[in-house]
């Protein structure tokens, strides 16, 4: 009898879609330096901007949520177009937005998005869309920490530049008018000289 072959757990590592060169996602007069898989195109849905991409096991995949139980294990939501016989009868239909940043692909295609429908409906996914359900969620996460930060420090120096802008018109009514404005006295100007003392002095003595 042969020997029994020990398994071995397959050890899995989740590689992030990597973006194209120069974000183009056609071959271009230079050429890609790297294989481009389309699984690294990350379109967005536009109904409600979720995240979408393709996979060669599940097809179309929307991602829609995530939650995180009590015990600590994560629950994702997706919807795919896997199976389209069944998408068809159960799904509903969605837009897909390829946004296309390249001049390159704006000039060989004449759009600056690519838009298409499909059907999907509700389904589990594979564990590489698993991860990257996870990925797409901590990237949301980070893009509207950004935004949030962004906005703060519009709103900051918006609010600077009024205070700048009022003191400025400030400063220029009370010259229009004649004022004297107010600066800060000398040591001497302020307790008066010594001859001034000593005057006050033998006047009150």
């Amino acid at each position: 009898m042969s020997p029994k072959k020990s398994r071995h757990d397959k050890v899995r590592v989740f590689v992030p879609p990597q973006p194209s060169r120069n974000g183009c996602l056609l071959p271009g007069p230079a050429g890609q330096v790297e294989a481009f898989a389309s699984a690294s195109v990350r379109a967005r849905t536009g109904s409600n901007g979720r995240p979408a991409w393709w996979c060669k096991t599940d097809k179309l995949v929307v991602f829609d949520g995530i939650n995180l139980r009590v015990d600590g294990q994560v629950t994702v939501h997706t919807r795919t177009s896997k199976g389209l016989s069944i998408a068809r009868r159960r799904g509903d239909t969605e837009t897909i937005i390829i946004p296309m940043d390249c001049a390159h692909c704006q000039e060989m295609l004449n759009r600056h998005e690519w838009k298409y429908d499909i059907q999907v409906c509700k389904r589990s996914v594979c564990w590489d869309c698993k991860e990257r359900c996870k990925w797409e969620h901590e990237q949301t996460n980070k893009e509207h920490a950004a935004s949030v930060t962004a906005t703060t420090e519009r709103n900051r120096d918006r609010a600077d530049s009024v205070l700048q802008d009022n003191e400025v018109s400030e400063e220029d009514l009370m010259q229009k008018m004649g004022i004297e404005q107010g600066r800060p006295k000398s040591p001497i100007e302020a307790v008066g000289g010594i001859a001034e003392r000593l005057e006050n002095t033998n006047i009150w003595s």
